[in-house]
């Protein structure tokens, strides 16, 4: 929807100045929200590795977000919420807590987590498995796939998630994007075979 604004601002002014060329106008964008697509959330179960820096005594440990998405920490009573949140926002969190705490007066912390992938087969380019490092949608991992084969069923793509199968009309979401399908980890996509 933004675009489409900018667009009839730049026509508009073309439109009043006459000019043929490109204009540039400043138009205010709301920031990006952290999260929603480009970066990826952590979940329950996923395995993470902490290093603590800058700190006497080093270290690092190995560790994975609980059934109700809580990591546990040394010298740290609470455990600390990571599900739902990206990695930088829970290195930031940490630090926060060791900081705050009175634990650490100086601490870094970097936090990674084991490659993330999913499964794209059918009628795409490219059918193989592609790692997910950040959050993307089902349109995006389609176009990552090279796009459909000209054999494709748009209309049919499958989404095989924790058991469940997600049916998904791709060309509508191709028409209204703001309803594109988050892809998580372990997905299997399958676009179907056009039978006419």
């Amino acid at each position: 929807m933004r675009k489409v604004g900018v667009f009839i601002v730049l026509l508009c002014i073309s439109a009043i100045t006459g000019c043929v060329g490109p204009v540039s106008v400043d138009v205010p964008v709301e920031a990006p929200v952290e999260g929603v697509v480009g970066l990826y959330n952590l979940n329950p179960l996923d395995p993470l590795y902490i290093s603590f820096l800058g700190i006497p005594e080093e270290k690092a440990i190995e560790t994975v977000i609980d059934e109700y998405g809580q990591i546990t920490l040394p010298y740290i009573e609470e455990p600390v919420q990571a599900s739902g949140r990206t990695i930088s926002e829970l290195e930031r969190e940490v630090q926060r807590i060791y900081i705050d705490g009175g634990i650490y007066r100086n601490i870094t912390v970097n936090i990674q987590t084991s490659a993330k992938s999913y499964y794209m087969e059918g009628e795409v380019a490219r059918p193989q498995e592609y790692p997910l490092s950040r959050r993307i949608t089902l349109l995006q991992a389609i176009a990552a796939a090279g796009g459909y084969t000209e054999y494709a069923d748009k209309k049919d793509v499958l989404i095989t998630r924790n058991g469940e199968i997600i049916k998904v009309n791709a060309k509508e979401l191709e028409k209204n994007p703001e309803r594109d399908i988050p892809i998580e980890a372990g997905d299997r996509i399958k676009v179907d075979r056009s039978f006419y």
